[in-house]
């Protein structure tokens, strides 16, 4: 008989403790459909976006310092799976910098697309850091949102690019 009154004070006292916070699960902020949960943003639906990369790279002198430079690549990566990407951009020679557009094509034709600025350390072998702000996309990448950097290597006698990127990528509805 002792055990069956100890439940229900035991009961109670657990809900008063529960009780006694000062948010209410009553607060209709806390529900499935209140303001809390009203729209997520992009940063809280961000994924990793990580793969590496290889191709060949084409320079195209204009006048100087400036030349055009196209890579054609493929690779893996995740959120997009195997990948070609063109990344055409200009090169200043006399700042070592680079400016231009990512597009990456996933193997379905679904697009991610992103502009990036990028510095080079020139020597036998050109060592490439480009910063990408993703800008959209098509299909399962409409909308989509991100930064990541790239890393790579140019070996201008062999005319072949290699390298890895990471960042994060979001979409509407993921």
């Amino acid at each position: 008989m002792k055990i069956t009154a100890t439940v229900p004070i035991v009961a109670a006292a657990l809900l008063l403790a529960a009780c006694s916070d000062p948010v209410s699960v009553l607060d209709p902020s806390l529900a499935a459909d209140g303001p809390a949960f009203a729209q997520e943003t992009p940063a809280a639906l961000a994924r990793p976006f990580k793969g590496t990369l290889e191709g060949v790279q084409t320079v195209t002198p204009l006048a100087p310092p400036l030349a055009s430079v196209a890579v054609s690549a493929s690779g893996s990566a995740t959120m997009v799976g195997r990948f070609t990407l063109e990344l055409p951009h200009i090169v200043n020679f006399a700042t070592q910098s680079a400016q231009g557009t990512a597009t990456f094509v996933a193997a379905n034709g679904d697009q991610l697309i992103a502009s990036f600025t990028g510095a080079a350390q020139v020597g036998p072998i050109v060592s490439i850091v480009e910063q990408a702000t993703i800008t959209g996309g098509t299909g399962r990448f409409e909308g989509a949102s991100g930064n990541f950097t790239i890393r790579r290597e140019f070996n201008p006698a062999a005319g072949t690019t290699t390298g890895s990127f990471e960042g994060t990528v979001s979409a509407p509805g993921w």
